[in-house]
C-alpha cells in the first residue's frame, strides 16, 4: 500500500486518536486473563464497535439529513438530539485540547511538585468552560422555543 505524505499523517493521527480504545481493550483482556485465565472476544468486540460507530458517524451527511426530514417526523427528534450530542462532544474535545495545551505551556515538568494540582485546576477550568457553553446553548434554544 502506497501512502502519500498527507495520507500517512492522517492515518497516524487517526491511530493516535484511537489509542485510548486500544489501551482499554488491552486492559480488558488483561483483567479477563487475570480473573478467569481465558480471554473472550469482548476486547475485539469493543474495538469493532468503536470502529463501526466512528466510521458510521464520519460517513453520515449530518447537516443535509436534518434538513431532509420534516420537523414532525419520528426520526427528526433523535437526529436533532444526535446533532446536539455531536456538537457538544466536539466542543468538549476542543476545550480539553486548549486547556491541556495551556497547562503544558505553563508547567515546567509533568511530574513533581505542583504538577497534579495544576492538572486538577486545568480539569476544573475545562468543566467550568464546558458547562458555561452548554448553559449558553440551552438559553439560546429556550429563547427560540426549542427547549420545552
Amino acid at each position: 500500500m502506497v501512502f502519500r505524505s498527507g495520507d500517512k499523517n492522517s492515518l497516524i493521527a487517526r491511530l493516535r486518536a484511537a489509542t485510548p480504545i486500544f489501551v482499554f481493550a488491552g486492559l480488558l483482556a488483561l483483567m479477563q486473563s487475570i480473573s478467569t485465565g481465558a480471554v473472550t472476544l469482548l476486547p475485539l468486540e469493543t474495538i469493532a464497535v468503536f470502529l463501526l460507530v466512528r466510521t458510521t458517524l464520519r460517513i453520515l451527511p449530518w447537516r443535509a439529513s436534518i434538513f431532509a426530514l420534516r420537523p414532525r417526523s419520528w426520526l427528526y427528534t433523535p437526529l436533532l438530539f444526535a446533532l446536539f450530542v455531536r456538537h457538544f462532544v466536539a466542543i468538549f474535545g476542543t476545550e480539553s485540547r486548549r486547556v491541556l495545551t495551556a497547562r503544558a505551556m505553563c508547567i515546567s515538568r509533568n511530574c513533581g511538585r505542583g504538577s497534579l494540582r495544576s492538572l486538577v485546576f486545568a480539569l476544573a477550568a475545562l468543566f467550568g468552560r464546558t458547562l458555561l457553553r452548554a448553559e449558553r446553548f440551552y438559553a439560546a434554544q429556550r429563547l427560540r422555543g426549542l427547549a420545552e
